[in-house]
């Protein structure tokens, strides 16, 4: 939160009530020689120059000690209390666009993100060149999903201070979501041309190309955000999920000393945690390897406070929606939305090999892999569904909402695959309201998929139920049985698909999914790791290179240490 333009215009008008008129007017001067369009800074000159000033201090904004006051108490971390103070502040000064703009982080990192975005546009009701606000605005529409209004607010941020970096940064996270890589890469190099030191660029730039499968890169990227700042335990992350580690290797040595510093946040340590043990892992040192992922996992289940209860129940409130009669919209009858594509779903738990199978897809002709989309889930949430009344205009609301965004991708192809694979929990909801559907439900050894959600992390918050060897058994268990549910409500509406038979036949299967989903037979398809398009999961590694046949068996190499899981596993 960069408050340097605010702070410089706060002092100009606590000089001028106190009738230091030259030192307002060289502060103000000073501003608009690099924001020659700041309304504040201006009307502030036009007022100095026009009329005396008055000799008795204003009430009209807080002071410094107050701002000051306030941004230590939100760098601390102690929301409640920002709250508290900083609504006090905004009461008895309403004008004052500091005080909403610090009220709004603290709403945004508190996920209360429509109180956020009341602050900002609060702020610039008062204010409309306020660039901070404009920035601060765009990071909540991006984490809500709202990508092009949180371009639209940062392309604000900078048309009122060109020389923003950070607006520039989240310019190019903002283009990355929307798969706008050249554009991403180019507000990239926009940051660190103004910013050369800007860790975060390199490291957001680092992630870009190792999305494009552009490794070296990636890795050059991260390393030299470790360079400026040597403690970033995400770039550390980062640069582990690219490299393969030898006995030796540096980077281990660096991450170790930073494991070892006594004031690391549990945030920064569970990352280093799961970076050390892949290098330990990738060595062959087992035992540490474990020992570092077990640490990492706890702390992650922490942090998200996970309980396996909250998705037991939830299972079980999806299972009783749809043990009724679900009005179901006809496949001829449905209204259609544009032009938009025909999805492909490809559903089952994480990590078991769903990216590999929507790239295999994605490599055919008429097919266009969109990753791991968050439209079904947020359309599927908007109709409240638990307390709505069952009807065809739930089903149409969602099947509107959701090939209404899914044109927004802009893809020119028939078919579009949304590779998000929790979405086997909304099956019913997509054969409600896209009977048209295909599905693609990816299989795999239980073990194997459990243990590769332990050792991953996973910088979304959904993935909860892998950072506990017991809870991931348990989630495994709910997965197997809401699919056996969906099954049996949907009959023959899911093409399942083995990973491991797909890695021992790789044609032959690849060309039973392609009749399933009525696709002519292309060669590249074999080829799919040479395929340029990106590839957003903990898999974008491992999907740039020919099938691996074994991966299954992975896990065995840590058996000794997977008792909870695999007891919790037995019989499957």
């Amino acid at each position: 939160m960069s408050l340097s333009v605010n702070r410089e215009i706060r002092q100009a008008r606590l000089h001028a009530d106190k009738g230091e008129v030259d030192l307002a007017v060289s502060i103000y001067k000073a501003v608009l020689e690099r924001f020659p369009r700041n309304r504040r800074a201006l009307e502030g000159l036009k007022v100095l120059q026009g009329e005396k000033p008055s000799r008795t201090p204003s009430n009209g904004a807080p002071s410094e000690d107050q701002i000051k006051a306030l941004v230590a108490l939100f760098n601390q971390r102690k929301f409640d209390e920002v709250l508290t103070q900083g609504e006090a502040l905004s009461d008895e000064y309403p004008t004052a666009v500091e005080i909403l703009n610090i009220l709004g982080a603290v709403n945004a990192g508190l996920e209360r993100r429509d109180q956020a975005i009341d602050c900002y546009t609060r702020a610039l009701r008062i204010d409309p060149e306020y660039a901070e606000a404009h920035n601060n605005l765009g990071i909540v529409f991006k984490d809500l999903g709202k990508f092009a209004e949180a371009i639209d607010s940062y392309k604000k941020a900078l048309q009122v201070n060109p020389g923003y970096a950070e607006a520039h940064n989240n310019l190019g996270n903002a283009f990355k979501e929307l798969g706008k890589f050249d554009e991403a890469i180019s507000s990239y190099a926009d940051a660190l041309e103004i910013k050369p030191g800007f860790s975060e660029s390199h490291n957001n730039l680092g992630n870009t190309f190792k999305e494009l499968g552009r490794f070296d890169e990636a890795i050059t990227c991260y390393v030299k955000a470790l360079q400026i700042k040597p403690d970033f335990a995400e770039a550390h992350n980062n640069l582990s999920s690219v490299k393969k580690y030898t006995i030796g290797d540096s980077h281990l040595g660096e991450m170790l000393d930073q494991v070892a510093r006594p004031n690391l946040s549990n945030q920064d340590r569970l990352r280093l945690n799961f970076a050390v043990g892949k290098a330990y892992s990738d060595i062959g040192d087992h035992n540490r390897a474990f020992s570092n992922l077990l640490e990492g996992n706890r702390l992650r289940k922490a942090e998200l406070n996970y309980n396996i209860a909250a998705d037991r129940a939830l299972f079980s409130e999806i299972k009783s929606y749809f043990s009724n009669d679900i009005p179901r919209l006809d496949a001829e009858a449905t209204l259609e939305v544009g032009a938009a594509p025909k999805p492909i779903f490809i559903v089952g738990m994480p990590r078991s090999g769903t990216t590999l199978v929507e790239q295999i897809l994605a490599t055919h002709s008429q097919v266009y892999g969109a990753g791991e989309l968050e439209i079904l889930n947020r359309e599927i949430q908007k109709t409240g569904w638990r307390s709505s009344i069952k009807s065809p205009g739930l089903s149409q609301e969602i099947r509107e909402g959701y090939l209404t965004n899914l044109l927004k991708l802009g893809a020119t192809e028939p078919f579009v695959t949304d590779k998000m694979p929790t979405n086997f929990r909304w099956l019913g909801f997509v054969l409600s309201a896209l009977p048209d559907v295909k599905i693609v439900h990816v299989t795999r050894d239980a073990r194997a998929t459990c243990w590769s959600n332990f050792k991953h992390y996973f910088s979304s918050k959904g993935n909860g139920f892998g950072h506990d060897l017991s809870d991931v058994a348990k989630y495994y268990r709910l997965y197997l049985d809401l699919m056996n549910f969906w099954r049996k409500n949907f009959p023959n509406t899911i093409y399942d698909l083995n990973y491991d038979a797909l890695t021992q036949d790789q044609e032959g299967e690849t060309r039973k999914l392609l009749d399933y989903i009525q696709l002519g037979w292309e060669e590249q398809c074999l080829d799919f790791h040479k395929t340029k398009r990106a590839v957003r999961t903990v898999s974008s590694t491992q999907v740039r290179q020919k099938i691996y046949r074994g991966s299954s068996e992975e896990w065995r190499k840590y058996e000794e240490y997977l008792a909870p899981m695999v007891e919790g596993l037995k019989g499957l």
